[in-house]
């Protein structure tokens, strides 16, 4: 198993918050440049740049948008080309790609009139990465192209070296090997001009991606060498991290399960230490618990495959005494290989347990968030928002407004695909228990099956714990009590 694959989507967020500040290209769900632009004195500007390098994406959302009104006001339109720009950022870090795409085209727009040519060129490279994802990459090399032709004119061996990255990477993502090496090339050459270190460890480590893709695997060990010797001596452990990794996975395709152990272990414990000093404890806890997960899970895959090859050269031993022994071969042979495929199996079985907790843990942290989103959405709408019900409000009256304050279509068709992904059956079994259930009642049983409280699942669902207990008492009197005499018992029978 590659290991980059095996954990990339629970890497994905972690990385994407320690990255947003380096001026390099990353891996595949990492952002590619730091086309960023220097934070201007101002306060509210200075305070969201922090927020954002520290993963904090809404706040610095708020502190940007403040800015940019202010310079509005005071038709600074440099300024406010700026802060366009980085409210793209923002948003692209947030996944709001259509809204990142229309601030830089605002940006854009902006720079070019007034000829801010380094700005106008960062806003293609930025552009560039988001056709880029969604592999547009008609539109991306467009852009891209546009970019260096800017920062050649500039003279600019930094930004240019960025988008020389990106075209290979450009090139990478659509098999174009030999040109994605000609760029990466030209990538290490104008980031040797402006002593770029980090840029050259990022370059080298591409080339090794490259090699990798090609099947050519000494070069690519060679290259991710190169890579580790850079990012040590930039002393950057983003990159120091990320370097570790490659040289585990070059080993591991030259076959030495040791040595990749070794190395990925490295970047293991380099990894931990980047989330325990750049993330909050609260975010550090969740994310970190994730990871960690993961990432032994990939140890133990590299320890397994390490017993795997000890097991074949056994195997291989045995097969020089096969004229002496036939019989007893073909026997050992047998057994030999029903074991390893059980070991397998249960490997296999183990690892997918892990990850289903871990997918678990996920919609129940994103269900939590939205919880406390709802909970403050309601207290600005009502800062008196009542504990309980009111006597004369009938059972019916709380049910029509379960109906209308439930999760909105968007949220509920984004939960239920995520909850889908985790109980695909949960949903069917419910329409063949043959019990009528109203789709607030199916909602609320949801819920139930993450161990929320009463109070988050109100949250959520935007009413109080009192008319969640009241849906809860109109489902129970929907089951058969004689089967189910409790909701808790239909649920445990569905979710069996």
């Amino acid at each position: 198993m590659h290991p980059k694959k095996s954990i990339k989507n629970v890497l994905q967020i972690a990385i994407l918050v320690l990255l947003l500040g380096i001026c390099s290209c990353q891996r595949d769900g990492k952002p590619e440049s730091a086309a960023s632009l220097p934070i201007p004195p101002d306060s509210l500007t200075t305070l969201g740049g922090k927020e954002w390098e520290t993963g904090n994406y809404q706040k610095a959302l708020e502190y940007f948008s403040t800015a940019y009104k202010k310079y509005q006001k005071l038709k600074d339109e440099e300024q406010m080309a700026n802060l366009l720009n980085n409210m793209g950022l923002v948003n692209w870090s947030l996944r709001h790609n259509k809204q990142a795409m229309e601030y830089y085209s605002q940006s854009a727009e902006i720079a070019e009139r007034l000829n801010l040519k380094r700005l106008l060129g960062l806003t293609h490279t930025n552009r560039a990465l988001l056709y880029k994802q969604s592999e547009e990459f008609d539109k991306a090399f467009d852009h891209n192209n546009k970019a260096i032709a800017l920062f050649k004119e500039l003279n600019n061996p930094k930004d240019l070296a960025i988008a020389y990255n990106n075209q290979g990477q450009f090139y990478r993502h659509t098999k174009q090997y030999d040109k994605a090496l000609t760029y990466y090339q030209l990538s290490l050459g104008e980031c040797k001009k402006a002593n770029f270190i980090v840029g050259q460890a990022t370059a080298w480590q591409n080339i090794s991606t490259t090699y990798s893709a090609k099947g050519n695997n000494k070069e690519a060990f060679n290259a991710a060498n190169k890579s580790l010797n850079l990012s040590l001596a930039s002393k950057s452990k983003v990159r120091i991290s990320e370097a570790y990794l490659e040289v585990s996975i070059a080993y591991e395709n030259l076959g030495k399960p040791d040595s990749a152990l070794f190395y990925y272990k490295k970047h293991y414990e380099t990894d931990r230490e980047i989330m325990e000093a750049n993330q909050s404890e609260s975010l550090s806890r969740n994310l970190a618990e994730l990871s960690i997960e993961a990432k032994n899970l990939r140890i133990e895959n590299l320890q397994n495959e390490k017993e795997i090859a000890k097991t074949q050269l056994i195997m291989t031993t045995f097969g020089i005494l096969a004229f002496l022994l036939i019989g007893t071969l073909i026997l050992y042979s047998y057994f030999s290989k029903m074991n390893f495929r059980k070991r397998q199996l249960e490997s296999e079985l183990f690892n997918s347990k892990r990850i289903l907790e871990i997918r678990e843990e996920e919609l129940r942290t994103y269900m939590i968030d939205l919880s406390g989103k709802n909970a403050i959405i309601n207290a600005l709408q009502d800062h008196t928002v009542p504990d309980t019900v009111p006597a004369d409000v009938s059972e019916d009256e709380i049910a029509d407004l379960l109906e209308q304050k439930i999760l909105t279509d968007d949220n509920w068709e984004n939960f239920k695909l995520r909850f889908k992904a985790i109980y695909p059956t949960f949903f069917t079994r419910i329409k063949d228990s043959g019990i009528q259930l109203t789709e607030a009642e199916t909602r609320l049983l949801a819920l139930m099956r993450l161990d929320l409280n009463g109070k988050d699942m109100a949250n959520i669902l935007g009413i109080s714990p009192q008319s969640v207990r009241v849906c809860k008492m109109r489902l129970k009197k929907r089951l058969p009590t004689e089967k189910y005499p409790s909701v808790e018992d239909f649920l445990s029978e569905i979710t069996k």
